[in-house]
């Protein structure tokens, strides 16, 4: 049996994401006989984690590895998983524990009509004022960034997602997390085999630019760059770890970071703060 001693904490650093990144490579890598993710130390987990904590569980599922959490009863950490939908989409409990704050974890279908309801309750708990108009808009760009990891990442496993509005923080935070390529290995396929994964990632950030640039007569590869150029509006935060890059964009500073172990497929986490006093419109509404 192999114990992983997660950190006290996991914030949304980059030190954050390159320790999830190693905790993966080195369970798939060397095929413990059991696995154990020990929180009990851990007195703080981001929400955005969440989804990527989950997915690890089903992919070692699949690879015929047990893994399991451990946390302390009562702790924030151990609280959180009930009150996040991990516990329960992990245990058979009669008992829902999830609170009416959570984006519930959940494995993502998009023939579900609960996408709706799903991108609906993201929405709803998003702090800021949105016209109609910018609402239908973000719900585009969320919907379209749901359905490229459902659709174009060619997931094995699955998509996940998950997340939280944090009142003390005064954020929302959530993220999605699909089992497949990995935006690097993909655009290298699709597009070009000489990029580096860094210039694949920020190909892939280029308004316009998709591997499926028509699906059915709509325009397709603005989801992500329409929600960077809201999160620059909200001075929110958004990162993107796929392969071995992690790009980050936080109140308009972007980066990218080549990582030292490469994970499977694309997590991204969105971070939305709290905005009281303005209303946020669609970049078309003004013209």
């Amino acid at each position: 049996m192999k114990t992983f001693e997660i950190p006290k904490y996991l914030n949304l650093d980059g030190d954050s994401f390159e320790y999830l990144a190693e905790l993966q490579n080195n369970i798939l890598v060397n095929q413990y006989e059991e696995v154990v993710l020990d929180f009990y130390d851990c007195e703080y987990t981001n929400a955005a984690f969440t989804a990527f904590i989950g997915a690890l569980m089903k992919i070692c599922e699949s690879q015929n590895i047990p893994i399991k959490l451990r946390s302390k009863k009562g702790s924030k950490v151990n609280q959180y998983f009930k009150r996040s939908g991990l516990y329960n989409y992990l245990v058979e409990d009669e008992k829902k524990y999830i609170n009416d704050n959570a984006i519930p974890f959940r494995k993502i279908s998009l023939d579900d009509d609960c996408i709706i309801d799903y991108i609906e309750k993201i929405l709803s708990l998003a702090p800021i004022t949105l016209t109609s108009k910018c609402k239908q808009q973000l719900f585009k760009n969320i919907f379209e960034i749901f359905n490229n990891s459902v659709d174009h990442s060619e997931a094995q496993m699955g998509v996940f997602s998950c997340g939280h509005w944090m009142p003390n923080k005064k954020e929302l935070v959530f993220s999605i997390y699909d089992t497949g390529k990995g935006i690097p290995k993909l655009i290298k396929s699709k597009v070009d085999e000489t990029f580096t994964s860094e210039t694949a990632l920020k190909w892939a950030l280029v308004r316009g630019n998709s591997t499926k640039q028509l699906n059915g007569g709509a325009p397709r590869g603005l989801g992500l760059s329409d929600l960077i150029d809201f999160i620059n509006l909200n001075n929110g935060s958004i990162q993107i770890m796929s392969n071995d890059i992690l790009y980050e964009n936080k109140k308009g500073k972007e980066s990218i970071k080549k990582l030292q172990n490469s994970i499977i497929g694309t997590l991204i986490s969105i971070k939305i703060v709290a905005d009281y006093e303005h209303i946020y419109i669609s970049k078309r509404e003004d013209r």
